[in-house]
Protein backbone atom coordinates (compact mmCIF):
# COMPACT_ATOMS: atom_id res chain seq x y z
CA UNK A 1 0.00 0.00 0.00
CA UNK A 2 2.84 2.41 0.76
CA UNK A 3 4.16 1.92 -2.82
CA UNK A 4 0.97 3.37 -4.36
CA UNK A 5 2.25 7.00 -4.44
CA UNK A 6 5.56 5.82 -5.93
CA UNK A 7 3.76 3.74 -8.58
CA UNK A 8 1.43 6.65 -9.37
CA UNK A 9 4.42 9.03 -9.73
CA UNK A 10 6.21 6.57 -12.01
CA UNK A 11 3.10 6.12 -14.18
CA UNK A 12 2.56 9.89 -14.38
CA UNK A 13 6.20 10.44 -15.37
CA UNK A 14 5.97 7.78 -18.09
CA UNK A 15 2.73 9.25 -19.46
CA UNK A 16 4.17 12.79 -19.41
CA UNK A 17 7.25 11.61 -21.29
CA UNK A 18 5.08 9.83 -23.84
CA UNK A 19 2.96 12.97 -24.28
CA UNK A 20 6.09 14.96 -25.20
CA UNK A 21 7.46 12.32 -27.53
CA UNK A 22 6.89 12.56 -31.26
CA UNK A 23 8.34 13.08 -34.67
CA UNK A 24 10.27 15.93 -36.24
CA UNK A 25 11.78 16.86 -39.58
CA UNK A 26 14.36 19.54 -40.28
CA UNK A 27 16.95 21.13 -42.48
CA UNK A 28 20.25 22.66 -41.39
CA UNK A 29 23.01 24.70 -43.00
CA UNK A 30 26.51 25.19 -41.69
CA UNK A 31 30.24 24.87 -42.13
CA UNK A 32 31.94 21.57 -42.85
CA UNK A 33 35.66 21.23 -42.26
CA UNK A 34 38.41 18.71 -42.93
CA UNK A 35 41.88 18.84 -41.36
CA UNK A 36 43.60 15.65 -42.47
CA UNK A 37 46.27 14.12 -44.71
CA UNK A 38 45.19 12.11 -47.72
CA UNK A 39 47.28 9.60 -49.64
CA UNK A 40 46.48 8.44 -53.14
CA UNK A 41 48.69 6.40 -55.48
CA UNK A 42 51.71 7.08 -53.27
CA UNK A 43 51.13 10.84 -53.19
CA UNK A 44 50.31 12.45 -49.83
CA UNK A 45 48.82 15.89 -49.37
CA UNK A 46 47.41 17.77 -46.44
CA UNK A 47 43.98 19.33 -46.50
CA UNK A 48 42.77 21.95 -44.02
CA UNK A 49 39.71 23.46 -45.63
CA UNK A 50 36.13 24.57 -44.96
CA UNK A 51 33.04 24.46 -47.15
CA UNK A 52 29.31 25.00 -46.88
CA UNK A 53 27.62 21.85 -45.63
CA UNK A 54 23.98 20.99 -45.13
CA UNK A 55 21.73 18.22 -43.95
CA UNK A 56 18.10 17.23 -44.12
CA UNK A 57 16.88 14.98 -41.34
CA UNK A 58 13.97 13.49 -39.48
CA UNK A 59 13.54 11.67 -36.25
CA UNK A 60 11.25 10.28 -33.64
CA UNK A 61 11.43 10.62 -29.87
CA UNK A 62 10.15 7.50 -28.13
CA UNK A 63 10.30 9.39 -24.83
CA UNK A 64 11.39 12.85 -23.81
CA UNK A 65 14.95 11.48 -23.54
CA UNK A 66 15.45 8.74 -26.14
CA UNK A 67 14.92 8.72 -29.87
CA UNK A 68 16.33 8.05 -33.32
CA UNK A 69 17.32 10.33 -36.19
CA UNK A 70 18.16 9.71 -39.84
CA UNK A 71 19.21 12.08 -42.57
CA UNK A 72 21.31 13.03 -45.56
CA UNK A 73 24.46 15.05 -44.86
CA UNK A 74 26.36 16.82 -47.65
CA UNK A 75 29.75 17.91 -46.33
CA UNK A 76 30.61 20.14 -49.25
CA UNK A 77 33.27 20.39 -51.91
CA UNK A 78 36.66 21.39 -50.47
CA UNK A 79 39.66 22.45 -52.53
CA UNK A 80 43.10 22.92 -50.99
CA UNK A 81 44.94 25.22 -53.41
CA UNK A 82 44.21 23.09 -56.46
CA UNK A 83 46.26 20.21 -55.03
CA UNK A 84 43.54 18.30 -53.14
CA UNK A 85 39.82 18.35 -53.86
CA UNK A 86 37.25 16.41 -51.80
CA UNK A 87 33.51 16.00 -52.01
CA UNK A 88 31.65 14.02 -49.32
CA UNK A 89 28.01 13.07 -48.84
CA UNK A 90 25.95 10.27 -47.35
CA UNK A 91 23.09 8.92 -45.27
CA UNK A 92 23.20 8.61 -41.48
CA UNK A 93 21.09 6.89 -38.82
CA UNK A 94 21.70 7.56 -35.13
CA UNK A 95 20.36 7.04 -31.66
CA UNK A 96 19.69 10.32 -29.85
CA UNK A 97 19.83 11.04 -26.11
CA UNK A 98 18.06 14.30 -25.25
CA UNK A 99 18.07 16.07 -21.89
CA UNK A 100 15.49 18.85 -21.41
CA UNK A 101 16.53 21.79 -19.23
CA UNK A 102 13.49 22.43 -17.07
CA UNK A 103 10.37 23.71 -18.83
CA UNK A 104 12.28 26.34 -20.82
CA UNK A 105 11.93 24.60 -24.19
CA UNK A 106 15.72 24.19 -24.28
CA UNK A 107 17.35 20.76 -24.43
CA UNK A 108 20.82 19.40 -25.06
CA UNK A 109 21.46 16.20 -26.96
CA UNK A 110 24.05 13.71 -28.06
CA UNK A 111 23.92 11.30 -30.96
CA UNK A 112 25.80 8.21 -32.03
CA UNK A 113 25.21 6.29 -35.23
CA UNK A 114 26.43 5.11 -38.60
CA UNK A 115 27.21 7.14 -41.73
CA UNK A 116 27.03 5.43 -45.15
CA UNK A 117 29.23 7.80 -47.17
CA UNK A 118 30.67 8.41 -50.60
CA UNK A 119 33.75 10.59 -50.97
CA UNK A 120 35.63 11.66 -54.09
CA UNK A 121 39.24 12.68 -53.53
CA UNK A 122 41.33 14.24 -56.28
CA UNK A 123 45.08 14.74 -55.80
CA UNK A 124 47.07 16.34 -58.63
CA UNK A 125 44.51 15.50 -61.30
CA UNK A 126 43.71 11.87 -60.38
CA UNK A 127 40.33 11.19 -58.77
CA UNK A 128 39.48 8.18 -56.62
CA UNK A 129 36.05 7.46 -55.19
CA UNK A 130 35.85 5.97 -51.71
CA UNK A 131 32.80 4.74 -49.86
CA UNK A 132 32.03 2.99 -46.63
CA UNK A 133 29.97 2.81 -43.49
CA UNK A 134 31.57 4.33 -40.41
CA UNK A 135 30.63 5.94 -37.12
CA UNK A 136 29.23 9.42 -36.72
CA UNK A 137 28.62 11.23 -33.45
CA UNK A 138 27.70 14.67 -32.25
CA UNK A 139 26.36 17.00 -29.60
CA UNK A 140 23.97 19.92 -29.81
CA UNK A 141 21.10 21.92 -28.40
CA UNK A 142 17.53 22.55 -29.47
CA UNK A 143 15.14 25.33 -28.51
CA UNK A 144 11.42 24.87 -29.03
CA UNK A 145 10.01 28.21 -30.19
CA UNK A 146 6.49 26.72 -29.88
CA UNK A 147 4.86 23.28 -30.17
CA UNK A 148 5.47 23.21 -33.93
CA UNK A 149 8.80 24.99 -34.53
CA UNK A 150 12.29 24.46 -33.13
CA UNK A 151 15.79 25.84 -33.73
CA UNK A 152 18.67 23.36 -33.51
CA UNK A 153 22.46 23.79 -33.25
CA UNK A 154 24.74 20.77 -33.86
CA UNK A 155 28.38 19.79 -34.00
CA UNK A 156 28.87 16.43 -35.69
CA UNK A 157 31.89 14.31 -36.63
CA UNK A 158 31.60 12.04 -39.64
CA UNK A 159 34.31 9.38 -39.89
CA UNK A 160 35.19 8.90 -43.57
CA UNK A 161 38.42 8.52 -45.55
CA UNK A 162 39.12 12.06 -44.29
CA UNK A 163 37.24 12.77 -41.05
CA UNK A 164 34.91 15.74 -41.43
CA UNK A 165 33.13 17.99 -38.93
CA UNK A 166 29.86 19.81 -39.53
CA UNK A 167 28.75 22.75 -37.38
CA UNK A 168 25.18 23.65 -38.34
CA UNK A 169 22.09 25.63 -37.39
CA UNK A 170 18.72 24.37 -38.49
CA UNK A 171 14.98 24.57 -38.21
CA UNK A 172 12.81 21.67 -37.11
CA UNK A 173 9.09 21.07 -37.55
CA UNK A 174 7.62 18.95 -34.76
CA UNK A 175 4.58 16.72 -35.25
Amino acid sequence: MRYTPLAAAAAFTLLAAQAQAGGYAGIALGQASIDDTVTQSGTSAGIDENATGWKIFGGYGFTDNLGVEAGWADLGDMNEGGVVDTETEGFYAAGVGRFPIGDSGLSVHGKLGLYAWDQDIAISGGTVSHDGIDFMYGIGAKYLVNDLLGVQFDWERYNTETDADLISVGITLNF
